[in-house]
């Protein structure tokens, strides 16, 4: 009796453990996962933010903030929406976040595939009329972003 009381314990012992892992992974990508978007949600909204605030205030504007994405991203302008996308791979499925801006983007501009890190972003209306509507990463090194506005 003792024999199948010790028997079936090993057994239930063995199906917990299996299952318990089988229900921890899939939580863990998920809560990575949720970060991940919340961490781009975040950045795409502080990024249209500044933007219309330099547009807002006009020529001569500058605001610059700090964004942190845990996995790969890619920033982009979009003319015909009017928006600023990210989008971020999670899982190995592209997510894409937009929030729109009142500053009316002018031209498409994309900076794909940029490393997981903390980036400055610089959004600036210059005084010189001549500056063209551009979006760059200064370097990787520097991990700076500038995104430049025109009237």
């Amino acid at each position: 009796m003792v024999e199948y009381l010790m028997i079936f314990s090993a057994a239930l012992v063995l199906l917990t453990s299996v299952t318990l892992t089988q229900m921890i992974l899939p939580s863990s990508e998920a809560a990575e996962k949720s970060l991940y978007l919340m961490q781009a949600d975040a950045a795409a909204d502080s990024i249209a933010g500044a933007i219309n605030t330099v547009y807002a205030n006009g020529q001569g504007s500058v605001r610059s903030l700090l964004v942190n994405v845990d996995c790969g991203w890619s920033l982009q302008l979009d003319n015909v929406k009017n928006v600023v996308r990210m989008m971020i791979w999670t899982s190995g499925v592209m997510e894409n976040l937009e929030k729109e801006v009142e500053y009316r983007i002018l031209y498409q501009h994309s900076l794909p595939k940029i490393a997981p890190g903390v980036y400055t972003v610089i959004v600036e209306w210059r005084n010189d009329k001549n500056s063209p509507e551009a979006m760059y990463l200064d370097s990787y090194d520097s991990k700076k972003i500038h995104l430049n506005l025109v009237g």
